[in-house]
């Protein structure tokens, strides 16, 4: 399969580049300024996402596309840069007709104890930092127009060891058997390669999280 990862050289992209490359697809990574190592089935194109329609020759036959843009945790306009970008990766998918993965994050997954999502409840240092990604999955949960799924991973994601054996659901936060809402980058990134771009999963949330 043909894939294009959008957001290639952050934390989650990198793994999911290698996720892909591990399970013999050709990989498109895309990226400002990111340099990966060199890859027979990897092409690396420098592009900003802002710009969308000059990318869109350069992955016509695309299979899929994973976007795990974030506009950078430290950039002041956070909340601003990463729904314009967001937005604009959802009209390149739109253009292309090709399914989408979307990474978002866990804001907007509901808590059972509470009936709240997380952003909601969240104290305003965390608002700061996922309110696009809450405000993204509000804009995108009944747009039939393209071909969306989008992933929230667990509270906590983290470079530990992967296990490749996981809990997935859907709307609501996932706990491990400790009570920890946690995964790992590489686990994420199986999913986002060998379980989100299912069919069935079309026009869903889904979540993941440790057992």
């Amino acid at each position: 399969m043909k894939i294009t990862i959008i957001g290639a050289s952050g934390f989650v992209g990198r793994a999911t580049v290698n996720e892909a490359l591990k399970n013999g697809h050709q990989v498109s990574a895309v990226s400002r300024h990111g340099e990966f190592q060199a890859h027979q089935n990897l092409t690396v194109i420098h592009h900003d996402i802002n710009d969308w329609q000059t990318l869109v020759p350069q992955i016509t036959g695309t299979d899929l596309i994973i976007s795990t843009f974030n506009a950078g945790w430290k950039n002041p306009n956070l909340y601003h840069d990463f729904l314009v970008g967001a937005h604009a990766i959802n009209q390149l998918a739109s253009k292309l007709d090709q399914r989408i993965i979307i990474v978002g994050g866990a804001g907007s997954l509901y808590d059972r104890k509470t009936g709240h999502q997380l952003y909601q409840d969240g104290n305003e240092e965390f608002q700061a930092m996922v309110r696009g990604a809450y405000e993204l999955y509000q804009d995108v949960k009944h747009d039939l127009s393209f071909k969306w799924t989008f992933v929230s991973p667990a509270v906590d994601l983290n470079d530990s060891a992967p296990t490749y054996d996981y809990n997935v659901g859907g709307d609501y936060v996932l706990y491990d058997h400790q009570g920890h809402s946690q995964i790992s980058v590489y686990d994420l990134a199986d999913l986002l390669i060998n379980v989100a771009p299912n069919a069935q999963l079309l026009h869903q949330r889904i979540t993941l999280a440790a057992k």
